[in-house]
Protein backbone atom coordinates (compact mmCIF):
# COMPACT_ATOMS: atom_id res chain seq x y z
CA UNK A 1 0.00 0.00 0.00
CA UNK A 2 1.51 3.42 -0.83
CA UNK A 3 1.38 6.42 1.84
CA UNK A 4 -1.70 7.89 -0.23
CA UNK A 5 -3.29 4.62 -0.05
CA UNK A 6 -2.71 4.70 3.66
CA UNK A 7 -3.43 8.16 3.81
CA UNK A 8 -7.07 7.51 2.52
CA UNK A 9 -7.41 4.23 4.12
CA UNK A 10 -6.42 5.68 7.56
CA UNK A 11 -9.39 8.22 7.26
CA UNK A 12 -11.78 6.13 5.97
CA UNK A 13 -11.08 4.10 9.05
CA UNK A 14 -11.32 7.04 11.42
CA UNK A 15 -14.10 8.78 9.63
CA UNK A 16 -16.69 5.32 10.10
CA UNK A 17 -16.14 5.98 13.91
CA UNK A 18 -16.62 9.69 14.29
CA UNK A 19 -17.35 11.18 11.33
CA UNK A 20 -15.74 13.39 8.26
CA UNK A 21 -16.14 16.48 10.70
CA UNK A 22 -14.99 15.20 13.48
CA UNK A 23 -11.77 13.17 12.58
CA UNK A 24 -8.83 14.80 12.34
CA UNK A 25 -5.66 15.29 10.83
CA UNK A 26 -4.00 14.89 14.05
CA UNK A 27 -5.45 11.23 14.66
CA UNK A 28 -5.15 9.72 11.27
CA UNK A 29 -1.18 10.75 11.75
CA UNK A 30 -1.16 9.17 14.65
CA UNK A 31 -2.95 6.40 13.45
CA UNK A 32 -0.66 5.66 10.32
CA UNK A 33 2.79 6.43 12.85
CA UNK A 34 3.41 9.61 10.24
CA UNK A 35 3.81 13.25 10.92
CA UNK A 36 0.87 15.99 9.59
CA UNK A 37 3.70 17.19 7.06
CA UNK A 38 3.81 13.75 5.19
CA UNK A 39 0.05 13.68 4.76
CA UNK A 40 0.27 17.57 3.84
CA UNK A 41 2.69 16.09 0.83
CA UNK A 42 0.05 14.19 -0.64
CA UNK A 43 -3.06 16.24 0.30
CA UNK A 44 -3.21 20.07 0.96
CA UNK A 45 -6.46 19.92 3.30
CA UNK A 46 -8.26 17.64 5.37
CA UNK A 47 -11.29 18.23 2.64
CA UNK A 48 -8.78 16.59 -0.33
CA UNK A 49 -8.32 13.80 1.89
CA UNK A 50 -12.07 13.37 2.47
CA UNK A 51 -12.48 14.10 -1.62
CA UNK A 52 -9.98 11.02 -2.16
CA UNK A 53 -11.90 8.88 0.61
CA UNK A 54 -15.04 9.21 -1.45
CA UNK A 55 -13.64 9.14 -5.08
CA UNK A 56 -12.21 6.00 -4.23
CA UNK A 57 -15.37 4.40 -2.88
CA UNK A 58 -17.34 5.76 -5.77
CA UNK A 59 -14.74 4.63 -8.29
CA UNK A 60 -14.62 0.90 -6.28
CA UNK A 61 -18.56 1.05 -6.79
CA UNK A 62 -18.69 2.16 -10.29
CA UNK A 63 -16.15 -0.34 -11.62
CA UNK A 64 -18.24 -3.50 -10.12
CA UNK A 65 -20.84 -2.58 -11.36
CA UNK A 66 -19.83 -2.38 -14.70
CA UNK A 67 -18.18 -5.83 -14.31
CA UNK A 68 -20.45 -7.61 -13.07
CA UNK A 69 -23.64 -5.96 -15.56
CA UNK A 70 -21.30 -7.05 -18.69
CA UNK A 71 -21.23 -10.35 -18.34
CA UNK A 72 -25.36 -9.89 -18.14
CA UNK A 73 -27.78 -9.76 -21.53
CA UNK A 74 -31.16 -10.20 -19.77
CA UNK A 75 -32.09 -6.69 -18.19
CA UNK A 76 -34.43 -8.10 -15.44
CA UNK A 77 -30.89 -9.81 -13.98
CA UNK A 78 -28.94 -6.30 -14.57
CA UNK A 79 -31.07 -4.17 -12.61
CA UNK A 80 -31.28 -6.97 -9.78
CA UNK A 81 -27.42 -7.66 -10.01
CA UNK A 82 -27.60 -3.64 -10.22
CA UNK A 83 -29.54 -3.16 -6.61
CA UNK A 84 -27.38 -5.92 -5.13
CA UNK A 85 -24.15 -4.96 -6.05
CA UNK A 86 -24.93 -0.88 -4.82
CA UNK A 87 -26.81 -2.61 -1.49
CA UNK A 88 -23.64 -4.55 -0.43
CA UNK A 89 -21.42 -1.39 -1.31
CA UNK A 90 -23.60 0.69 1.10
CA UNK A 91 -23.06 -1.62 3.54
CA UNK A 92 -19.42 -0.26 4.05
CA UNK A 93 -21.29 3.08 4.01
CA UNK A 94 -22.25 3.83 7.64
CA UNK A 95 -24.50 7.14 8.31
CA UNK A 96 -22.03 8.05 10.66
CA UNK A 97 -19.71 7.98 7.76
CA UNK A 98 -21.41 9.82 5.64
CA UNK A 99 -23.70 12.60 7.47
CA UNK A 100 -21.45 14.75 7.43
CA UNK A 101 -20.83 15.28 3.53
CA UNK A 102 -24.59 17.14 2.91
CA UNK A 103 -24.12 19.82 5.64
CA UNK A 104 -19.86 20.49 6.12
CA UNK A 105 -18.96 19.58 2.86
CA UNK A 106 -21.16 20.40 0.29
CA UNK A 107 -19.34 20.59 -2.82
CA UNK A 108 -18.22 16.85 -2.36
CA UNK A 109 -21.92 15.78 -1.80
CA UNK A 110 -22.57 17.45 -4.68
CA UNK A 111 -20.14 14.67 -6.66
CA UNK A 112 -21.77 12.20 -4.70
CA UNK A 113 -24.92 13.19 -6.26
CA UNK A 114 -23.63 13.47 -9.70
CA UNK A 115 -22.58 10.02 -9.21
CA UNK A 116 -26.07 8.74 -8.12
CA UNK A 117 -27.51 10.60 -10.33
CA UNK A 118 -25.48 9.46 -13.52
CA UNK A 119 -25.76 5.55 -12.57
CA UNK A 120 -29.80 5.76 -12.07
CA UNK A 121 -29.81 7.46 -15.61
CA UNK A 122 -28.03 4.29 -16.31
CA UNK A 123 -30.30 2.13 -14.55
CA UNK A 124 -33.47 3.32 -16.41
CA UNK A 125 -31.74 2.95 -19.67
CA UNK A 126 -31.63 -0.86 -18.64
CA UNK A 127 -35.23 -0.23 -18.25
CA UNK A 128 -36.01 0.76 -21.79
CA UNK A 129 -33.84 -2.05 -22.90
CA UNK A 130 -36.12 -4.30 -20.99
CA UNK A 131 -39.37 -2.27 -22.07
CA UNK A 132 -38.12 -2.89 -25.86
CA UNK A 133 -37.14 -6.63 -25.66
CA UNK A 134 -40.44 -7.25 -23.47
CA UNK A 135 -39.22 -7.71 -19.90
CA UNK A 136 -40.96 -5.07 -18.73
CA UNK A 137 -44.11 -2.98 -19.07
CA UNK A 138 -44.24 -0.16 -21.33
CA UNK A 139 -44.14 2.89 -18.75
CA UNK A 140 -43.09 6.39 -19.44
CA UNK A 141 -39.22 6.22 -18.45
CA UNK A 142 -39.17 10.08 -18.22
CA UNK A 143 -41.35 10.36 -15.53
CA UNK A 144 -39.92 7.00 -13.96
CA UNK A 145 -36.55 8.26 -14.17
CA UNK A 146 -37.70 11.62 -12.47
CA UNK A 147 -39.55 9.45 -10.17
CA UNK A 148 -36.76 7.57 -8.90
CA UNK A 149 -33.99 10.07 -8.83
CA UNK A 150 -35.72 12.48 -6.76
CA UNK A 151 -37.28 9.41 -4.26
CA UNK A 152 -33.22 8.34 -4.23
CA UNK A 153 -32.42 12.10 -3.40
CA UNK A 154 -34.70 12.57 -0.26
CA UNK A 155 -34.73 9.10 1.55
CA UNK A 156 -31.38 7.64 0.97
CA UNK A 157 -29.69 10.65 2.01
CA UNK A 158 -27.85 11.16 5.11
CA UNK A 159 -30.05 13.44 7.01
CA UNK A 160 -33.14 11.59 6.34
CA UNK A 161 -31.04 8.35 7.33
CA UNK A 162 -30.05 9.31 10.34
CA UNK A 163 -33.63 11.06 11.56
CA UNK A 164 -35.24 7.85 10.90
CA UNK A 165 -32.29 5.25 12.19
CA UNK A 166 -31.67 4.03 8.72
CA UNK A 167 -28.79 1.81 6.92
CA UNK A 168 -28.03 3.58 3.56
CA UNK A 169 -28.27 -0.44 2.57
CA UNK A 170 -31.84 -0.88 4.06
CA UNK A 171 -33.17 2.01 2.75
CA UNK A 172 -31.63 2.41 -0.84
CA UNK A 173 -33.50 -1.71 -1.03
CA UNK A 174 -36.19 -1.04 -0.07
CA UNK A 175 -36.47 2.16 -2.47
CA UNK A 176 -35.41 0.56 -5.40
CA UNK A 177 -37.86 -2.77 -4.70
CA UNK A 178 -40.73 -0.67 -4.13
CA UNK A 179 -40.01 0.75 -7.92
CA UNK A 180 -38.73 -2.51 -9.49
CA UNK A 181 -41.97 -4.75 -7.77
CA UNK A 182 -44.47 -2.19 -6.57
CA UNK A 183 -45.86 -2.11 -3.19
CA UNK A 184 -49.25 -4.54 -3.63
CA UNK A 185 -48.61 -8.32 -2.14
CA UNK A 186 -48.14 -10.84 -4.97
CA UNK A 187 -51.39 -12.31 -3.60
CA UNK A 188 -53.34 -9.72 -3.79
CA UNK A 189 -52.40 -8.27 -7.26
CA UNK A 190 -55.16 -10.49 -8.79
CA UNK A 191 -57.60 -9.03 -6.96
CA UNK A 192 -57.07 -5.38 -7.81
CA UNK A 193 -56.81 -6.19 -11.68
Amino acid sequence: MTTREKIIWGFRKLAEEKGFYYATVDELAALNNMSKRTIYRYFKSKEEIIEAVMEKLLKETEVEVFAALDKLDNPIDKMTMFVQIVSQRLRELTPVLIRDLPIHYPQIWDKVEQFRTDKLIFLTQIMVEGSKQGYLKEINHTVVSASLLATVRAVVNPIFMMENNLSPEETFKTVMHTFLYGIVAEDKKVHSQ
